[in-house]
């Protein structure tokens, strides 16, 4: 509905110019009461293979529910050389090195798993992309379990020992140089279909590796005197490594959106709540902002600029924002679209991300701000009854590999209150 209130701040008259005014006088006015209807989306699934990520271990949020991930990859051989004759075995181990990204309490144990999977890995389709609801199925007992403290800013190398009798295995067939299944990577891939790495289940931390991820046999080559010596099995195709990503939100706010596919804002206390990689983003509405074609001596807008607040308390201890966010246009489908982009000063058009600033003092000056001008003047010109929108994202790769969330109110919310500023010139 439409409101005296909204003309409560004026500037002076401008004279604008033929250009567009016919040389009349003007006025710009600052209106902020249009509505901002806010969803929370289903993500059902995204593509999570050749992001260079391994995501490994599992937590649970109050808000967003278990999260689980699984990480699968296929690894091969390395180059036959005739120098395993007479070697002694010393151990199978998978090397990890993290990469910086975590989410959850870095303070608590994780324990991890790798099991050795029993089918092979194929993609859905000719396109080679591998989804985060896939799953390949595994051997029952793990080759390996690790309980440890991860440092995951430290670039820490990590290692899990793996089965002996599996590396007793490898290494017999490398001391063997008629062995059918060393003779190439796709003979090898026949043997051993692939890896997965997981938590248990009880964690309360996931974090990053790259996909530098070697399985390294370890052996002992006597002579003069005992050398120690390895060889690595390394990742055989970025678009075979991939993870799998489970959400189960049982009892928590979220608990009917997968059955629903979006949740208004007015169901779960004027909130919405996004966290890409972990089944839920934001869609953002503005179904009024055509009437401001009805407001008295309308002419044109100027500016226009959405202020999102996250939740006070909702982005502390070892919940974090993230730190970029992108605003995608969508339809109906909810499906990714063209970016919200500004004009760098080279004159290449960017996609926004937000200019996150972060209110350390109180918090109620934490916000994203965006310029939507241009995205609003294609609105007040579609006269289409649609449920077109703003999905607001990370951008990728954090899209799929990090965890942050953000918690939002809508425009009723009284403390997290999303907001629209439009300037617009209006003809005296």
């Amino acid at each position: 509905m439409l409101s005296a209130a909204w003309v409560a701040c004026k500037k002076a008259d401008i004279r604008f110019g033929d250009q567009f005014l016919d040389d009349g006088y003007t006025q710009i006015v600052k209106v902020d009461s249009f509505s901002v209807d806010m969803y929370t989306i289903q993500v059902d699934s995204f593509v999570s293979s050749a992001k260079g990520t391994t995501l490994v271990g599992d937590y649970t949020d109050p808000v967003f529910g278990h999260i689980t991930t699984q990480t699968y990859f296929e690894v091969i051989p390395p180059p036959y050389v005739d120098s395993f004759a007479n070697t002694l075995f010393d151990s199978l181990v998978l090397v990890l090195k993290t990469n910086g990204g975590y989410y959850g309490d870095s303070m608590q144990p994780v324990t991890i798993q790798v099991h050795q999977l029993s089918e092979a890995i194929v993609p859905y389709d000719a396109t080679g992309n591998i989804y985060s609801s896939r799953t390949f199925a595994v051997e029952p007992v793990p080759l390996g379990t690790k309980t440890l403290l991860v440092r995951p800013g430290a670039g820490d190398s990590i290692q899990v020992r793996l089965s002996d009798v599996l590396g007793n295995a490898l290494l017999a067939k490398l001391q063997n140089n008629a062995d059918q299944d060393m003779q190439n990577s796709t003979a090898f891939l026949q043997y051993l279909y692939g890896l997965r790495i997981s938590g248990t289940g009880n964690n309360q931390f996931v974090f990053g590796c790259a996909d530098s991820v070697v399985m390294r046999l370890c052996y002992r080559k006597p002579g003069l005197y005992m050398q120690s010596k390895h060889a690595d099995f390394t990742l055989a195709s970025n678009t075979h490594h991939f993870t799998h990503v489970q959400a189960d939100r049982s009892g928590t706010v979220l608990k009917d959106l997968a059955a629903l596919g979006q949740v208004n804002s007015s169901l779960t206390g004027h909130m919405a709540y996004s966290s890409y990689a972990a089944g839920a983003m934001v869609k953002i509405r503005f179904p009024s902002v055509r009437d401001i074609l009805k407001l008295p001596n309308y002419a044109k807008i100027i500016k226009a600029t959405l202020v999102i607040k996250p939740a006070s308390g909702s982005y502390q201890g070892v919940y974090s924002l993230p730190p970029q966010l992108r605003l995608s246009q969508t339809t109906q489908l909810n499906q990714v679209g063209t970016d919200i982009t500004q004009i760098n000063s080279d004159g290449t058009a960017v996609s926004q991300t937000g200019n996150l600033v972060i209110d350390d003092l109180y918090g109620s000056n934490t916000a994203y701000t965006y310029d939507v001008t241009s995205y609003l003047h294609g609105l007040v010109t579609d006269a289409t009854i649609n449920n077109n929108g703003l999905l607001l994202i990370p951008p990728s790769p954090a899209l799929e590999t990090r965890f942050n969330r953000l918690i939002v109110g809508d425009g009723s919310n009284g403390e997290a209150k999303t907001q629209l500023f439009i300037w617009y010139a209006s003809v005296q």
